[in-house]
């Protein structure tokens, strides 16, 4: 997010896509469990690793994980760009009725 400042409507474009393919993901994931799928099976190989299932499954929580702060960090941003929009207006209303 180097050029959040500059572009915030487009970081938090990207931040709400990638928070949305994350949420498909899951969705589709927890439809399969309801349809009665099983959890793929963990064949983790006694040395710390993992199947590679559970590895893009980790992946795409931590892509959730990662693009919920991000844009939490964008919604942030806009809040605090409109309360500065809102106070200019109120200035410059005030200073008309002054």
């Amino acid at each position: 997010m180097e050029n959040a400042h500059a572009h915030p409507g487009s970081s938090l474009n990207i931040a709400v896509d990638r928070l949305d393919r994350a949420l498909e993901a899951l969705e589709s994931r927890v439809r399969a469990l309801q349809a009665g799928e099983p959890l793929p099976e963990y064949t983790g190989d006694g040395t710390g690793g993992t199947n590679a299932a559970y590895d893009r499954v980790l992946a795409e929580l931590e892509e959730a994980r990662i693009s919920n702060a991000q844009l939490a960090q964008a919604a942030n941003a806009a809040h605090e760009a409109l309360g500065a929009a809102a106070a200019n207006i109120r200035q410059l209303l005030a200073n008309e009725a002054a």
